[in-house]
């Protein structure tokens, strides 16, 4: 998998973000690009979470994957990354999408 930027005049940038009021004008993506306009459900939450918090977030990712959702988030280690794992687990193929994702990327891994 690779990391892709999509700009807001690319035909793969997400139908609903252009609707709101100040859209990013970049986006970059770690996934499928050809799900990202499925119906889909951020999970978002602290990168110094509990071991019950991230059970609990692979436990609603696995959910919201076997619900037919798209498990969205900007890839941050902790609960962020729990919910795809608990997608992933659940067989369903889920996005991270973020305007700033190299930033986070890149300090999760410092």
């Amino acid at each position: 998998m690779k990391l892709e930027e999509i700009e807001f005049c690319d035909k793969a940038y997400p139908k609903r973000l252009r609707k709101i009021q100040n859209p990013p004008k970049k986006l970059y993506i770690l996934g499928n690009k050809e799900i990202i306009n499925e119906k889909g459900i951020a999970i978002v939450g602290s990168r110094d979470c509990t071991k019950e918090g991230e059970q609990n977030a692979k436990i609603f990712g696995a959910n919201i994957a076997k619900a037919g959702f798209v498990v969205i988030s900007g890839m941050a280690k902790g609960i962020d990354a729990a919910a795809h794992i608990g997608a992933l687990k659940a067989n369903r193929e889920n996005n991270c999408s973020s305007w700033k994702w190299p930033e986070i990327y890149l300090s999760s891994r410092k």
